[in-house]
């Protein structure tokens, strides 16, 4: 079975708004529910059209009782997406790539099937909202470096060459699979993901893109 790792810096401080998630008592169920509740939201109507009193609404509080903690919507959302997307991310280590690679697009699929999981990553992949910009760029860029360090394991095992360039390796086997779930809203198959594993990793052997020279 493969060993999922998932990124060290997870465990980054929490700010004084988000401090009591871990903790027991009502106000810790208060900031789940509302950080549930906005997940849920940005994946039934998205971040433009978000609103905090429809938040309130399905968390069961107060509008004021969110803006006391959150002051604006943009902070708002990037607690809910922090803690929701970071907590769940999964990187496998099985010792064989293909493997590695056909169980994190399942790992992928799978989170997509939760609304709040589902609603965090719309909102990463899509928003054009220049204050996501920051968050986005922080959360996918570092999902992006553990792709790519998987696909290095496999090249420093010998399943690819040796100048293989494992970034590129990574955009490929990943971009089909979040297209078809973000951005069309198409199912995919286990067959597909096996399909596009297969078709990048054979290309790669046969034609390794090489690494950019620094």
């Amino acid at each position: 079975m493969a060993k999922l790792t998932t990124p060290d810096t997870q465990t980054a401080p929490k700010d004084r708004r988000t401090s009591g998630i871990q903790k027991q008592g009502r106000a810790a169920k208060v900031v789940n529910d509302v950080l549930r509740s906005t997940c849920e939201e940005l994946n039934n109507v998205g971040y433009a059209a978000l609103r905090v009193e429809d938040v309130a609404e399905k968390a069961g509080v107060n509008k004021t009782t969110i803006y006391r903690r959150w002051p604006t919507k943009n902070e708002l959302v990037i607690d809910a997406i922090r803690n929701s997307y970071i907590a769940e991310h999964e990187f496998p280590d099985s010792g064989v790539l293909r493997e590695d690679l056909i169980q994190y697009l399942r790992i992928m699929i799978r989170r997509t099937k939760n609304p709040m999981a589902r609603g965090a990553m719309i909102a990463l992949n899509n928003s054009t909202d220049p204050g996501m910009k920051p968050l986005a760029d922080e959360l996918l860029g570092r999902a992006r470096r553990y792709r790519t360090l998987m696909v290095q394991r496999g090249i420093d095992r010998g399943e690819l060459p040796e100048h293989t360039d494992a970034e590129l390796i990574s955009d490929l086997f990943s971009a089909p699979i979040l297209r078809r779930l973000l951005t069309l809203g198409e199912p995919v198959k286990l067959s597909y993901i096996d399909a596009v594993v297969d078709t990048v990793l054979a290309g790669a052997k046969a034609n390794p893109p090489k690494r950019k020279r620094k």
